[in-house]
Protein backbone atom coordinates (compact mmCIF):
# COMPACT_ATOMS: atom_id res chain seq x y z
CA UNK A 1 0.00 0.00 0.00
CA UNK A 2 2.89 2.28 0.65
CA UNK A 3 3.94 1.83 -2.93
CA UNK A 4 0.68 3.13 -4.18
CA UNK A 5 0.84 6.21 -2.00
CA UNK A 6 4.30 6.89 -3.18
CA UNK A 7 3.26 6.34 -6.71
CA UNK A 8 0.29 8.64 -6.40
CA UNK A 9 2.47 11.12 -4.49
CA UNK A 10 5.11 10.76 -7.13
CA UNK A 11 2.62 11.54 -9.92
CA UNK A 12 1.40 14.67 -8.16
CA UNK A 13 5.01 15.84 -8.01
CA UNK A 14 5.01 15.64 -11.77
CA UNK A 15 2.10 18.15 -11.88
CA UNK A 16 2.12 20.86 -14.51
CA UNK A 17 2.39 23.49 -11.79
CA UNK A 18 5.72 22.05 -10.71
CA UNK A 19 6.91 22.02 -14.29
CA UNK A 20 6.17 25.79 -14.38
CA UNK A 21 8.09 26.25 -11.16
CA UNK A 22 4.99 27.28 -9.11
CA UNK A 23 4.38 25.69 -5.76
CA UNK A 24 0.63 25.01 -5.19
CA UNK A 25 0.90 26.42 -1.67
CA UNK A 26 1.45 29.90 -3.15
CA UNK A 27 -1.66 29.59 -5.30
CA UNK A 28 -3.66 28.44 -2.27
CA UNK A 29 -2.30 31.41 -0.25
CA UNK A 30 -3.23 33.90 -3.04
CA UNK A 31 -6.72 32.39 -3.34
CA UNK A 32 -7.13 32.55 0.44
CA UNK A 33 -6.08 36.23 0.42
CA UNK A 34 -8.51 37.01 -2.41
CA UNK A 35 -11.25 35.19 -0.50
CA UNK A 36 -10.52 37.21 2.68
CA UNK A 37 -10.49 40.51 0.74
CA UNK A 38 -13.76 39.55 -0.97
CA UNK A 39 -15.27 38.64 2.41
CA UNK A 40 -14.20 42.01 3.88
CA UNK A 41 -15.68 43.85 0.89
CA UNK A 42 -18.92 41.88 1.25
CA UNK A 43 -19.09 42.79 4.95
CA UNK A 44 -18.53 46.49 4.20
CA UNK A 45 -21.19 46.46 1.49
CA UNK A 46 -23.57 44.62 3.80
CA UNK A 47 -23.05 47.18 6.60
CA UNK A 48 -23.64 50.05 4.17
CA UNK A 49 -26.73 48.33 2.82
CA UNK A 50 -28.12 47.93 6.35
CA UNK A 51 -27.45 51.63 7.07
CA UNK A 52 -29.17 52.59 3.81
CA UNK A 53 -32.14 50.40 4.72
CA UNK A 54 -32.45 52.14 8.10
CA UNK A 55 -32.34 55.57 6.40
CA UNK A 56 -34.92 54.45 3.86
CA UNK A 57 -37.14 53.09 6.61
CA UNK A 58 -36.90 56.36 8.58
CA UNK A 59 -37.60 58.35 5.40
CA UNK A 60 -40.64 56.27 4.54
CA UNK A 61 -42.09 56.68 8.01
CA UNK A 62 -41.87 60.47 7.82
CA UNK A 63 -43.37 62.73 10.43
CA UNK A 64 -46.42 61.54 12.30
CA UNK A 65 -46.21 58.16 10.57
CA UNK A 66 -47.02 59.61 7.12
CA UNK A 67 -45.79 57.56 4.26
CA UNK A 68 -44.03 58.99 1.26
CA UNK A 69 -46.93 57.92 -0.94
CA UNK A 70 -49.37 59.98 1.13
CA UNK A 71 -47.12 63.02 0.94
CA UNK A 72 -46.75 62.66 -2.84
CA UNK A 73 -50.53 62.24 -3.27
CA UNK A 74 -51.13 65.36 -1.16
CA UNK A 75 -48.63 67.35 -3.23
CA UNK A 76 -50.25 66.16 -6.47
CA UNK A 77 -53.67 67.29 -5.20
CA UNK A 78 -52.26 70.68 -4.14
CA UNK A 79 -50.59 71.05 -7.53
CA UNK A 80 -53.91 70.34 -9.25
CA UNK A 81 -55.60 72.98 -7.10
CA UNK A 82 -52.84 75.46 -7.93
CA UNK A 83 -53.26 74.78 -11.65
CA UNK A 84 -57.00 75.41 -11.37
CA UNK A 85 -56.37 78.64 -9.44
CA UNK A 86 -53.81 79.75 -12.04
CA UNK A 87 -56.28 79.06 -14.86
CA UNK A 88 -58.96 81.06 -13.05
CA UNK A 89 -56.55 83.96 -12.49
CA UNK A 90 -55.45 83.89 -16.15
CA UNK A 91 -59.10 84.03 -17.24
CA UNK A 92 -59.74 86.97 -14.92
CA UNK A 93 -56.65 88.77 -16.26
CA UNK A 94 -57.87 88.34 -19.85
CA UNK A 95 -61.28 89.68 -18.84
CA UNK A 96 -59.65 92.68 -17.16
CA UNK A 97 -57.50 93.35 -20.23
CA UNK A 98 -60.67 93.37 -22.32
CA UNK A 99 -62.33 95.76 -19.88
CA UNK A 100 -59.34 98.12 -19.99
CA UNK A 101 -59.40 98.55 -23.77
CA UNK A 102 -60.12 102.16 -24.57
CA UNK A 103 -59.03 103.38 -21.14
CA UNK A 104 -56.41 106.07 -20.86
CA UNK A 105 -52.99 104.46 -20.86
CA UNK A 106 -50.59 107.28 -21.83
CA UNK A 107 -50.39 110.93 -20.99
CA UNK A 108 -48.13 113.95 -21.36
CA UNK A 109 -48.25 117.47 -19.94
CA UNK A 110 -46.63 120.55 -21.44
CA UNK A 111 -46.63 123.84 -19.47
CA UNK A 112 -45.89 127.12 -21.21
CA UNK A 113 -46.61 130.85 -21.43
CA UNK A 114 -49.42 131.31 -23.95
CA UNK A 115 -49.02 135.09 -24.06
CA UNK A 116 -45.89 137.21 -23.85
CA UNK A 117 -47.25 139.52 -21.17
CA UNK A 118 -48.18 136.63 -18.79
CA UNK A 119 -45.39 134.73 -17.00
CA UNK A 120 -45.17 131.72 -14.68
CA UNK A 121 -46.04 129.10 -17.28
CA UNK A 122 -49.68 128.99 -16.20
CA UNK A 123 -50.96 127.71 -19.55
CA UNK A 124 -50.84 123.97 -20.25
CA UNK A 125 -51.76 121.19 -22.65
CA UNK A 126 -52.61 117.73 -21.33
CA UNK A 127 -52.70 114.77 -23.72
CA UNK A 128 -54.61 111.64 -22.66
CA UNK A 129 -54.45 108.58 -24.98
CA UNK A 130 -55.48 104.93 -24.95
CA UNK A 131 -53.25 102.07 -26.16
CA UNK A 132 -54.17 102.79 -29.79
CA UNK A 133 -53.28 106.49 -29.42
CA UNK A 134 -56.90 107.64 -29.42
CA UNK A 135 -57.94 110.31 -26.94
CA UNK A 136 -57.84 114.07 -26.58
CA UNK A 137 -55.77 117.16 -25.84
CA UNK A 138 -57.04 119.50 -23.18
CA UNK A 139 -55.50 122.97 -23.47
CA UNK A 140 -55.94 125.81 -21.01
CA UNK A 141 -54.58 129.21 -21.99
CA UNK A 142 -54.13 131.62 -19.12
CA UNK A 143 -54.21 135.35 -19.76
CA UNK A 144 -54.39 138.47 -17.57
CA UNK A 145 -58.07 138.62 -18.33
CA UNK A 146 -60.16 135.58 -19.07
CA UNK A 147 -58.61 132.12 -19.53
CA UNK A 148 -59.60 129.82 -22.39
CA UNK A 149 -59.95 126.04 -22.39
CA UNK A 150 -60.04 123.89 -25.53
CA UNK A 151 -60.35 120.19 -26.17
CA UNK A 152 -59.20 118.54 -29.39
CA UNK A 153 -59.86 114.93 -30.42
CA UNK A 154 -56.92 112.65 -31.25
CA UNK A 155 -57.42 109.57 -33.47
CA UNK A 156 -54.53 107.15 -34.09
CA UNK A 157 -52.06 109.72 -32.76
CA UNK A 158 -53.20 112.53 -35.06
CA UNK A 159 -55.46 115.54 -34.78
CA UNK A 160 -57.72 116.67 -37.61
CA UNK A 161 -57.75 120.17 -36.11
CA UNK A 162 -54.69 122.38 -36.21
CA UNK A 163 -52.44 122.14 -33.16
CA UNK A 164 -50.27 124.77 -31.55
CA UNK A 165 -46.55 124.09 -31.21
CA UNK A 166 -46.97 123.19 -27.54
CA UNK A 167 -49.93 120.89 -28.24
CA UNK A 168 -48.01 119.19 -31.04
CA UNK A 169 -44.99 118.65 -28.75
CA UNK A 170 -47.20 117.23 -25.98
CA UNK A 171 -48.92 114.90 -28.47
CA UNK A 172 -45.61 113.59 -29.82
CA UNK A 173 -44.36 113.05 -26.28
CA UNK A 174 -47.48 111.10 -25.33
CA UNK A 175 -47.41 108.95 -28.48
CA UNK A 176 -43.68 108.19 -28.38
CA UNK A 177 -42.65 108.38 -24.73
CA UNK A 178 -45.96 108.78 -22.92
CA UNK A 179 -46.00 108.15 -19.21
CA UNK A 180 -48.15 105.11 -18.59
CA UNK A 181 -51.00 105.19 -16.16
Amino acid sequence: MRGRIRASHGTSMNSKLFSLGIDPIYIIAILAAITIVTLVICLIVNVRCIRMWHRYDRFMRGKDAETLEEVINQLVQEFGTLKEDQKRIDDQMEELKGNLKGNIKKFAVRKYNAFKDVGGKLSFSVVLLDEEDNGFILTCMHANGPSYTYIKEIIAGESYVGLSTEEDEALKEAVEYGRYM
